[in-house]
């Protein structure tokens, strides 16, 4: 061990190995922590390279939120201004106590790290002659999120935020964003729990939530709000405690076999915890303790089935649900201890995409003759029961206006029903879509054949309308104004992906189709295609159509084949070229192509697995002065180009895809959903 003092303030006691300090540190080879007065300040891997601080700067660990009342009186606060630290340098323990004589309620916490990992205890007592209700307990955890501009900072000092909220066998860990190990895992220790979670003013698990979580109306929340009473000063139940254990873990394997040693179970279920009603879930449950029960939410409409154990403390059981909707099961394990499985029953997956389908065209597209949008694949609220769009925004205006008329919200809806008609053609629905292709987008949304200068372009964000009109664009927009707005990448794909389904269509079903044939729409998904390689580029070098990962793009190499196979050879080329100078660029020339409009994003993951898969089963060569950055002025060469480097990448953007994705949180909201930063919010969002 080696501990490190940097103290402004020492006081020693003769004869005591107990000293007061304003800050200091200790450490050992798997973990290194700094702590002032307040609290713990740096949880550091001693093994990792980047020496990265989970915690957010100006941050600490060690504040919980107390509220309490005595009686029917107000909910008070801990008063935690006047903590006291002391530190143990021999145990390299450091204890706060937050109480000054007069105080109610004391409460005590003892951070301690011995052989890599960070014991943290908290203690509460009530110190008056009557009963105390605590209404909420909870730790607050502010970590160094990615975000800024420098992807080495983002990608090597941030980290995401991943947790499992489920009773007793809760946990929190996090990730690098670029999937890099290690991973700090937080777990309960036996006998505390954690109940709900919210964001309102930071993060916060909540071991106690009452409180808080009865005045939550935003939706529902599926485990119970608990209170605690702590009897009178001098009972045997006048005070409790609580306790975690932080470490390091050095791959999803070793986090997952730290649940297990902690008492905790390891979750896993396939095929997932969204399940079609015609199929069924299995899951194991790895835990040192006994099952005791598994309890349904339904248990008439739910069947349940123990399979044994494949191996040792791994228990396998199978789940079918009846009930659509959510559905909950109650884990009873060990000595009173509880988690839940929450999954979710859903039609099965041909059902719902046709569903799908039908409602974009049932509810969601404007039909009107009289209006710039006529065609218009909007947004339905489903909470009024009315079709929004530009003239009934429900606050969604001036540059907000993209949600409703363009960019991924919009622009999305029509390539998806294109390719369910491509398996499951109804012929309302391609005439929907054609409708909507002839109506809004060509002339509007797109800049026709005949329209210089970027033919073939399209208008980006709020609308083509706002854009086409430079009153009104100069009404929301003060930059560019001198520049045609066709340059936003992000819109260019969903038409090539719309375009290319629509030959499908019009190639197998000739007679289905009436405002292209197969043909037309192969020359308009070629030109949209050339056109996002080369006119966001030539209006906006820093718009970087190469750096960038965009929704829908991977159907391009689909494209190019499709050229090849019909002796387009030229177009196919172009084509096939400027797509290999991305994968180049993803593969050789971005340490972390992973960020797109957002720090860490998950449009980025979608391309990254795309480029990697084409550059691994393709052979790309060798090259010189390749493409020239404008942004960077510089120009990118490629002198060894080889399929092994795609592979080795794919594996790269795999993890750094898992860093922002539920991997370990069996919920059906987090199990495989998205987020960029944390698990508490933004789940279930654009992937």
């Amino acid at each position: 061990m080696k501990t490190r003092y940097f103290i402004s303030c020492l006081f020693i006691i003769s004869n005591s190995l107990s000293i007061f300090a304003q800050s200091g540190s200790f450490s050992d080879n798997k973990m290194q922590i700094s702590y002032n007065s307040r609290g713990i300040t740096e949880i550091i891997s001693s093994q990792d390279l980047h020496n990265a601080n989970v915690l957010s700067g100006g941050q600490h660990l060690g504040s919980p939120v107390l509220k309490y009342r005595y009686g029917s009186g107000d909910w008070l606060d801990l008063n935690q201004g006047e903590s006291i630290m002391k530190i143990d340098s021999d145990n390299e323990e450091i204890n706060y106590t937050d109480y000054i004589p007069g105080m109610p309620m004391r409460m005590k916490q003892v951070f301690k790290l011995a052989d890599g990992i960070l014991e943290w205890q908290i203690s509460l007592k009530n110190l008056l002659g009557f009963p105390v209700t605590i209404g909420d307990l909870a730790i607050p955890f502010g970590w160094r999120t990615p975000s800024g501009q420098n992807p080495d900072e983002i990608f090597e000092k941030g980290f995401t935020k991943h947790h499992y909220i489920s009773g007793n066998a809760s946990f929190i860990f996090f990730s690098k964003p670029s999937g890099e190990s290690p991973f700090l895992l937080l777990t309960v220790k036996p006998g505390t729990k954690l109940e709900y979670f919210n964001s309102d003013g930071g993060y916060k698990a909540f071991i106690h939530s009452k409180l808080s979580g009865n005045k939550e109306n935003r939706g529902s929340w599926r485990q119970e709000h608990t209170s605690l009473v702590l009897g009178e000063n001098g009972s045997v139940n006048d005070s409790v405690s609580y306790g975690f254990r932080l470490q390091w873990a050095n791959s999803y394997d070793e986090l997952r076999e730290k649940l297990y040693m902690e008492g905790l179970i390891d979750i896993r279920v396939v095929p997932g915890m969204t399940v079609p009603d015609d199929l069924f879930a299995r899951f194991s449950l790895h835990t040192k303790n006994n099952i005791n029960s598994i309890i349904a939410e339904h248990p008439e409409l739910t069947e349940i089935k123990y399979l044994g154990e494949t191996q040792p403390d791994y228990h396998i059981y199978e789940v079918r649900f009846q009930k659509l909707g959510e559905n909950k099961l109650t884990i009873s394990y060990g000595d009173n201890l509880e988690t839940y499985l929450e999954f979710f029953a859903s039609e099965n997956l041909e059902t719902l995409i046709k569903k799908r389908s039908s409602f974009i065209v049932n509810k969601q597209q404007h039909l009107d003759k009289s209006k710039w949008y006529d065609g218009l694949y909007s947004v339905y609220d489903m909470k009024n029961k009315v079709l929004r769009g530009p003239d009934n925004t429900d606050g969604y205006d001036h540059w907000w206006g993209y949600v409703l008329a363009c960019d991924d919200p919009a622009l999305c809806k029509a390539p998806y029903v294109a390719a369910k008609n491509v398996k499951f053609p109804v012929d309302e629905e391609i005439k929907s879509v054609e409708y909507y292709l002839e109506n809004f987008v060509w002339g509007g949304l797109q800049r026709t054949s005949e329209e210089k200068p970027y033919p073939y372009g399209i208008y980006g964000t709020p609308n083509w309308k706002v854009n086409r009109d430079p009153l009104s664009r100069a009404g929301i927009k003060n930059v560019n104004l001198d520049k045609m707005n066709v340059w936003r990448s992000y819109d260019y794909p969903h038409m090539v992906m719309l375009y290319f389904h629509m030959y499908e269509i019009a190639e197998k079903y000739p007679d289905k189709v009436n405002y292209l044939d197969a043909e037309g729409y192969l020359e308009r998904a070629w030109q949209t295609a050339r056109a996002y390689f080369i006119y966001p580029y030539e209006i906006l070098p820093w718009y970087e159509t190469y750096k960038w990962g965009c929704y829908n793009e991977l159907v391009i190499p689909e494209l190019i084949t499709l050229l090849e196979n019909k002796g387009y050879d030229l177009k196919a080329k172009f084509l096939r070229d400027e797509w290999e100078k991305k994968a180049k660029y993803f593969i050789y020339d971005d340490k972390y192509p992973f960020r797109s409009e957002y720090a860490t994003d998950r449009t980025a993951f979608e391309s990254a697995y795309a480029l990697a898969k084409y550059a691994t089963l393709n052979k790309m060569e060798a090259d010189s002065l390749l493409w020239y950055d404008k942004k960077l002025k510089k120009w990118y060469s490629h002198p060894d180009v080889k399929q092994e480097d795609a592979r080795i990448f794919m594996d790269r953007q795999n993890m750094a895809n898992l860093a922002c994705r539920g991997w370990l949180e069996s919920k059906y909201y987090l199990l495989g959903s998205d987020f960029t930063t944390s698990s508490d919010r933004h789940t279930l969002s654009y992937m």
